[in-house]
């Protein structure tokens, strides 16, 4: 994916796919920021020669826990709750607070608009389906 900006964005929160996928981030903004949580997750000698190495100063900070609240609620209410990591909702609540404190909150919405409930249903391994990529043993 290519992307071209006019201006970078003055502060910009990567999350650790970022970091290994796209080494142009010093060309997208300002002042690159992450959480705690994406350094730790970063565990690989390639991964971590990648981190360390980086064109740029990364600053990590860590979200407040109000934010944090409000995500972990925000998600749970759009039933996105059980995907999400916790390094997921830390790096969703800087984003968050971040942007609260340089833009404001008047364009954020506090509840979604629509509610959705998601069901899990546990996959019977009497009647297994051929799913590419996993191997389910028969019963004998």
């Amino acid at each position: 994916m290519d992307i071209k900006m006019t201006e970078k964005v003055r502060h910009l929160i990567v999350d650790t796919s970022g970091f290994l996928n796209r080494p142009e981030l010093r060309e997208i903004g300002k002042n690159i920021y992450t959480v705690q949580n994406v350094v730790e997750e970063v565990t690989s000698k390639s991964q971590i020669r990648k981190l360390v190495v980086l064109p740029f100063d990364l600053h990590v900070k860590e979200p407040s826990d109000e934010s944090v609240k409000f995500i972990t609620e925000f998600s749970k209410k759009t039933g996105d709750y059980h995907s999400l990591s916790a390094t997921d909702i830390r790096v969703m609540a800087l984003t968050y607070q971040m942007e609260l404190e340089h833009i404001g909150s008047s364009h954020l919405r506090t509840e979604p608009h629509e509610n959705r409930t998601v069901n899990f249903t546990k996959q019977s391994t009497e009647s297994p389906r051929d799913i590419i990529g996993f191997y389910i043993p028969s019963k004998k």
